[in-house]
């Protein structure tokens, strides 16, 4: 079977370092990584509550598939978990280098990459689905992006939840059913945010 044209591996990493360490460490773990395919490391600085470990976050495109990259890289699959994790109070070992704490794993396989990412503000298409939620022309708020897991890697296309204004459950939309704005928020925290290509447009409180 052929990769799929959009193959992606998520790291989020935590390590035992001081923050003066971080750029060391980013191209560190970033060679580390490079012969299991394009990668690139951003690092998020000290953990709020546990702030003598550095949070790593890794997106990484492999040559073959993400379940093999993943394997190549000491994770195991799980049925009623997912990918396991890596912590080495209890496993023991090293990932990638001594100082690396813990590690999350996660990965997502496709015909394209998705178009829209949590917060993006869209516009909601004519559609059988949006006329039966009511929708049609409404604008919402991107939340998650998911695919059914079923349907072979390379003929998968993305749906999102959506947050609805006034609605504290979310819907789930077809990407084809939803139309850029331009404008996003952030979704999560203390307070919402709107913002266009002219820089904050509105603030609200969050969710």
């Amino acid at each position: 079977m052929s990769a799929a044209p959009y193959r992606l591996v998520r790291l989020a990493l935590w390590v035992e370092a001081s923050p003066r360490e971080e750029a060391a460490l980013t191209e560190s773990l970033r060679e580390a990584l490079a012969p299991h395919g394009d990668v690139v490391v951003h690092g998020r600085g000290p953990v709020p509550r546990t702030p003598d470990l550095l949070h790593f976050e890794v997106e990484l495109t492999p040559r073959g598939s993400t379940s093999d990259c993943l394997k190549a890289l000491g994770f195991t699959w799980e049925e009623d978990y997912g990918w396991s994790e890596s912590e080495r109070p209890v496993d023991g070992g090293v990932f990638l280098c001594p100082a690396v704490y813990g590690a999350q794993a996660g990965e997502a396989e496709a015909a394209a990459a998705p178009q829209f990412e949590t917060g993006d503000v869209v516009r909601v298409r004519d559609s059988p689905q949006a006329r039966e939620l009511g929708l049609v022309g409404a604008e919402v708020v991107v939340g998650h992006p998911d695919y059914d897991a079923s349907v072979a890697p390379a003929h998968r296309t993305w749906r999102y939840s959506v947050h609805i204004e006034g609605q504290d459950e979310t819907e789930d939309l077809d990407e084809r059913d939803l139309r850029p704005t331009g404008r996003r928020v952030r979704l999560y925290g203390d307070e919402r945010i709107s913002v266009s290509a002219d820089g904050v447009a509105a603030r609200a409180p969050g969710t």
